[in-house]
C-alpha cells in the first residue's frame, strides 16, 4: 500500500503526458490550417514524442541507473511544463515544434526507465506496475483525445493547449513531494552485459505495436472525412483515437496484472499478439472503405486493449534478461528507444497515403504486415521462468 501511494503521483504525472501529446490528434485538420501545415507535417508534431525517446531515451535510462531515477522524473516535469506552456503561445508551425518537441522530452525521462521504478517498488510485481505505468500514459492519451474537440469547439485552440500545460504543474508538484521517498539503493550500478541479442526481438514487437497505434490515432480525422462531414468526422476521430486509447490503458492495467497473477505470460503475450493483429486489420478496412460506425468504434477500441498489452508484456520480457532495478531501467530504455523510433517516423511515411481513399491501400499494407511480423514473434520471447536460469547464469 505504501507503494502505491508513493506511484500515484508518478502515475498523474505520466497521464498528464499522455493527455496533453493526443488532446492534438482530434484536431489535426484543425491545427493544419492554423499552422499552414500539410498532414504529414501535422503527423510530425505527433511523432515528436518518439523522436524525442529515441534521441533522449538512452541518456535518461543512463541516468537513472547512475543517479537514480529521481533525476530523470526532475528533468522530465520541468520540460513538460514550460514545452506546454510556451507550445500555447506558438504562432507558427517552427515555434509550435520546437516547443512541442521540448515538452515531448519529459515523455523519455519519465518512461525510458520505468523497470528500474518497477523492479525497485516490487520486483515480484514488476509486469503490474510496468503495465500500470504505460496504462497510465495511454489514460491520458484517451481523455486528452475524447475531450480534446469539445474543448476545442468550447474554448478554441488556444484552450485546448493551455489545459494540459495547467495540468502538468499540478501533477509535477504532487510528484515533487513524493520523490525524496522513491528508492536510491541501486544507484551507480555497472551497465556492463545489459544488451543481449534476445531484446531485438522484444524491440521489433514495440516498434510496430507503438507506431501502429499512433498511426491509428494520427489518420482518424482524415479517413472518417471520406464518409462524413467536418464537424461530425472531428467528434467521431476523438471518440476514436479516445477508445483506441481507452482500451490501450485498459489492456496495459488489466492484462498484464492477470497473466502475471495466474502465470499465464507467454500464453498471454501470444493471444495478446494474435488479437492485436486481426483487429489492425479490421480497423484498416473498416474506417477507410465503410461508414459503419459501430464496427469502427470496437475495431479501435479492441486493437488498443490487446495492442498496448502485448506492448507491455514485450517490455517486461526485456526485464528478464537482467537481474538488478539498475540495469532493468537502461535495458527499458533501450526497448522505448527502439520502439519510438518507429513512432518518430512510421507514421509519417505511412500516414501520408491515407490523405485520400485511392492513395490508402498502400497505407493499408505495409501496416498489416508490420504487425503481423510482431504477432510472428509473439512466441519467442523470453520467458519469467527461463530468465531465471538466464540471470543465474549470468550471475555464475
Amino acid at each position: 500500500m505504501d507503494n502505491i501511494k508513493k506511484l500515484m503521483p508518478y502515475w498523474f504525472f505520466v497521464f498528464t503526458i499522455g493527455f496533453g501529446w493526443f488532446i492534438l490528434a482530434p484536431i489535426v485538420p484543425e491545427l493544419s490550417k492554423h499552422l499552414s501545415a500539410n498532414l504529414s507535417s501535422i503527423l510530425l508534431i505527433l511523432s515528436a514524442y518518439g523522436y524525442t525517446m529515441a534521441i533522449i531515451g538512452l541518456i535518461a535510462g543512463l541516468l537513472s541507473a547512475k543517479f537514480t531515477m529521481k533525476i530523470t522524473l526532475y528533468l522530465a516535469m520541468v520540460l513538460s511544463v514550460l514545452g506546454l506552456f510556451a507550445r500555447s503561445f506558438s504562432s507558427n508551425y517552427i515555434e509550435f515544434l520546437i516547443f512541442s518537441l521540448l515538452a515531448a522530452s519529459a515523455y523519455p525521462l519519465a518512461l525510458a526507465p520505468v523497470g528500474s521504478i518497477a523492479e525497485s517498488m516490487d520486483k515480484n510485481k514488476s509486469a503490474t506496475i510496468a503495465g500500470l505505468s504505460i496504462g497510465f500514459l495511454f489514460l491520458g492519451m484517451s481523455f486528452g483525445s475524447l475531450i480534446g474537440p469539445y474543448i476545442y469547439l468550447s474554448f478554441s485552440l488556444f484552450g485546448t493547449l493551455i489545459l494540459p500545460a495547467i495540468i502538468a504543474v499540478i501533477a509535477s508538484l504532487w510528484l515533487a513531494m513524493y520523490l525524496p521517498k522513491y528508492p536510491k539503493k541501486y544507484k551507480g550500478k555497472s551497465l556492463k552485459g545489459v544488451f543481449k541479442k534476445g531484446m531485438i526481438k522484444n524491440w521489433y514487437i514495440g516498434l510496430a505495436m507503438a507506431s501502429i497505434s499512433i498511426l491509428f490515432g494520427g489518420i482518424a480525422s482524415t479517413a472518417l472525412g471520406f464518409h462524413f462531414s467536418a464537424i461530425f468526422a472531428l467528434k467521431l476521430s476523438g471518440l476514436l483515437s479516445g477508445l483506441e486509447f481507452l482500451g490501450s490503458a485498459l489492456g496495459a492495467l488489466i492484462l498484464p496484472f492477470i497473466f502475471e497473477r495466474s502465470h499465464f505470460i507467454k500464453t498471454g503475450t501470444v493471444i495478446s499478439g494474435s488479437m492485436a493483429f486481426l483487429f489492425s486489420i479490421i480497423l484498416l478496412f473498416s474506417l477507410v472503405y465503410t461508414n459503419i460506425s459501430s464496427l469502427i468504434i470496437l475495431s479501435f477500441f479492441v486493437f488498443g486493449f490487446f495492442g498496448n498489452a502485448f506492448w507491455v508484456m514485450a517490455l517486461n520480457s526485456i526485464i528478464n534478461y537482467v537481474n538488478d532495478p539498475a540495469k532493468a531501467g537502461f535495458a527499458t530504455s533501450m526497448y522505448s528507444v527502439a520502439t519510438n523510433v518507429g513512432v518518430a517516423i512510421i507514421p509519417v511515411f505511412i500516414g501520408a497515403e491515407f490523405a485520400t481513399m485511392g492513395t490508402a491501400i498502400y497505407g493499408i499494407i505495409p501496416s498489416v504486415l508490420i504487425v503481423l511480423i510482431a504477432f510472428a514473434l509473439s512466441p519467442v520471447i523470453l520467458s519469467k521462468r527461463k530468465a531465471l536460469k538466464l540471470n543465474e547464469a549470468d550471475l555464475d
